[in-house]
């Protein structure tokens, strides 16, 4: 069911972190610079910067939080994820639930708000809320994604999947995945989100 390579993100504390970060990996693992991501993240502009290796199997995204603040700041200082490829987001993530993985809750107005936008067929979108899946769509082709909820205090898992050209990573769907893993961790310690 995997296939493909696998995108790393791993957050930074200051925004020069990650040029230095990008630096090391260009030098020592010979990745190449691609894509720089700016967005709005429940608790402040969040910057992401993207390298790859020629054959874009392996991608590493070095994220950094340039402003954080208040009390939609998540508990968990620097999550770290590891996102696996599969070419069917859709039975990985049946697979990982039949399994007991907990995949991340989105919430309903996401998908209301896709609807919305895309339009997509009424089967296709209940499965997609049913499975917590993110959907993003360009030009080019689309990425869907399913995350875990956060493991062990650190760390979540992703599986993406890319269709047709596309080659970004989900920035768009990022905010909304920040939102839900926050709300997930204040219903674990008992708060009202």
């Amino acid at each position: 069911m995997l296939g493909g390579g696998a995108v790393v993100v791993a957050p930074r504390r200051h925004g020069h972190d990650v040029d230095e970060a990008a630096l090391f990996y260009r030098s020592v693992l010979g990745l190449e610079p691609a894509a720089v991501g700016e967005f709005a993240a429940p608790f402040g502009l969040v910057r992401s910067r993207a390298l790859t290796e020629p054959r874009r199997r392996v991608r590493l995204a070095l994220t950094v939080s340039l402003l954080r603040r208040g009390e939609w700041s998540p508990g968990v200082a620097e999550p770290q994820y590891v996102a696996l490829a599969t070419d069917d987001v859709l039975a990985t993530a049946r697979a990982a639930r039949a399994a007991g993985a907990p995949l991340l809750g989105i919430p309903d107005n996401y998908y209301a708000d896709l609807d919305a936008r895309l339009g997509l067929p009424p089967a296709r979108l209940a499965e997609f809320r049913d499975l917590g899946v993110l959907y993003e769509e360009t030009p080019d082709g689309a990425y869907l994604q399913v995350c875990t909820e956060v493991l062990g205090g650190r760390l979540f898992l992703a599986f993406v999947q890319r269709v047709g050209a596309y080659d970004g990573y989900g920035w768009t769907d990022a905010p909304v995945r920040m939102a839900a893993h926050r709300r997930r961790r204040l219903v674990r310690q008992g708060s009202r989100a």
